[in-house]
């Protein structure tokens, strides 16, 4: 991986875990998330003005792309509400920032798609995975299998799920644009997507939310309290998320991508302890040093 890469991936989890801080203290609803996503596509829309390239150009295999990541967001945005009601973030997050780990490897292994991992890289993704389900113990006497499929788990895997499959579905779809309109730089390539995957996401969401009778007290209140906060929120998550797209380009498997974003845990725990309080304990430390050895081994021959 790419010195480039991994400083864009650093920023992002940067970002992240920020944007996760604010979602989590504003107790996120769904209008809170439209709210987001409608910002990050304001963030792009200047593409509009230079784009690049035609929509007809696309084939039907970006535009499945397209469609898979609008899904696997939407699945997401659920999973991380739900979650986020029910669970702490020292707990909540490390869990849905970890699976997708593993499940992006897994599912890029069997579809094989981009380079293979080495077995070195495998092994410090196993090590960054056992890391982050170590971070949400208070100690290690507190470890039983069982506690990780308690219903709250639920809405975890739908998180991880939905990240798994944007991931996978948005470098694929780059993958499609490049093939599609060679002539266009991999940044306005990254930037077109950037505006045309928030629109895709915006209207399953959007949707959603004007569906549901829920929503409606919800959006009242969000007006009254708490817009600024979605604002920023969306900002800081647009910013991440072009960055992510923006590091697929120097990559030669998402699944590094997806390894590096990890940092956000130690970016995340660290806001956690100084911003919201929260202790620190043993197995968190134990956790962040497992993470950290782990993605130095994600990158060695």
């Amino acid at each position: 991986m790419s010195i480039l890469a991994f400083v864009l991936i650093f920023c992002s989890a940067g970002l992240h875990a920020s944007w996760n801080l604010i979602a989590k203290r504003s107790h996120m609803n769904l209008p809170f998330y439209a709210t987001l996503v409608v910002v990050d596509a304001l963030i792009g829309a200047w593409i509009w003005f230079a784009l690049p390239l035609r929509l007809s150009q696309l084939n039907w295999g970006f535009y499945a792309a397209l469609c898979g990541s609008a899904l696997g967001e939407t699945v997401y945005c659920l999973g991380l509400i739900l979650a986020y009601r029910r669970m702490d973030m020292s707990s909540a997050y490390p869990m849905m920032r970890s699976l997708p780990l593993l499940l992006t490897a897994l599912v890029t292994a069997l579809l094989n798609w981009g380079d293979p991992l080495s077995a070195t890289a495998k092994f410090g993704m196993c090590v960054v995975f056992t890391g982050c389900m170590i971070m949400p113990l208070g100690k290690f006497s507190d470890f039983r299998i069982s506690s990780y499929f308690d219903r709250k788990i639920v809405f975890v895997l739908m998180a991880a799920c939905g990240t798994t499959a944007y991931t996978i579905s948005d470098s694929r779809a780059q993958e499609f644009m490049r093939l599609c309109v060679p002539e266009v730089s991999a940044t306005m390539i990254s930037c077109t997507y950037y505006e045309l995957r928030h629109i895709g996401v915006l209207i399953p969401v959007g949707i959603i939310t004007l569906v549901l009778p829920s929503s409606r007290s919800e959006i009242a209140e969000l007006r009254r309290h708490g817009l600024g906060a979605a604002v920023l929120a969306g900002v800081f998550a647009g910013l991440t998320y072009l960055l992510v797209l923006l590091a697929m380009n120097y990559v030669k498997n998402v699944s590094y991508v997806q390894a590096f974003r990890q940092l956000g845990l130690v970016i995340g725990m660290l806001e956690g302890i100084l911003i919201l309080k929260e202790r620190c304990t043993l197995t968190k430390i134990v956790g962040i040093t497992l993470i950290v050895s782990g993605l130095v081994m994600t990158v060695m021959k």
